[in-house]
């Protein structure tokens, strides 16, 4: 079994917040279409956030819990001109949109957007540099949203951030 993608988090002041590390995965089988389970655990190694995205044929989805218990759904949305993941509460119904750009190269913005259109945040793609961007599988994201979201979404947005990264920018 070949190891999976690990990740840190960190606030806005660079101050480690969770670990985020997959598993149950076998890389060279599934390459970037792989089902996999990502736990995210805070710095007490304590389990906060599972993310379990499953082998698919058709449109990606992706299952958020916390505390064992799915609190969001997460659904790639096929459209004609821009990539776009639909965060969903349990039962299925849309909460928030997140449209990625037309092209995704270099820096580029992830929009997040309420039912009605409203922009509420971001997930950045970060650009690395050339000799990054080109020799590693080492990526970086900066993602803002209302401090006052409901916490189940927050979890569903560093999921959704997660998905991105394996959808667009895993080799």
């Amino acid at each position: 079994m070949c190891s999976g993608n690990k990740y840190v988090v960190f606030d806005f002041n660079e101050h480690e917040l969770f670990n985020a590390k997959e598993s149950g995965s076998l890389n060279f089988l599934g390459g970037k279409n792989r089902a996999w389970e990502i736990i995210i655990t805070d710095m007490q190694d304590n389990k906060v956030i599972s993310l379990r995205r499953p082998y698919t044929f058709g449109p990606d989805k992706m299952e958020v819990k916390v505390c064992n218990q799915v609190v969001s759904i997460v659904r790639q949305k096929v459209t004609f001109m821009k990539a776009m993941l639909n965060i969903n509460d349990p039962q299925d119904r849309l909460v928030l949109k997140v449209k990625a750009p037309a092209i995704i190269i270099g820096e580029c913005d992830f929009e997040i957007f309420t039912p009605s259109k409203q922009r509420i945040g971001v997930i950045r793609k970060l650009w690395g540099g050339w000799a990054q961007e080109a020799f590693s599988n080492k990526d970086y994201f900066n993602i803002n949203f209302p401090t006052d979201l409901d916490v189940r979404y927050k979890a569903a947005i560093i999921g959704t951030c997660l998905l991105i990264d394996f959808l667009y920018y895993e080799s």
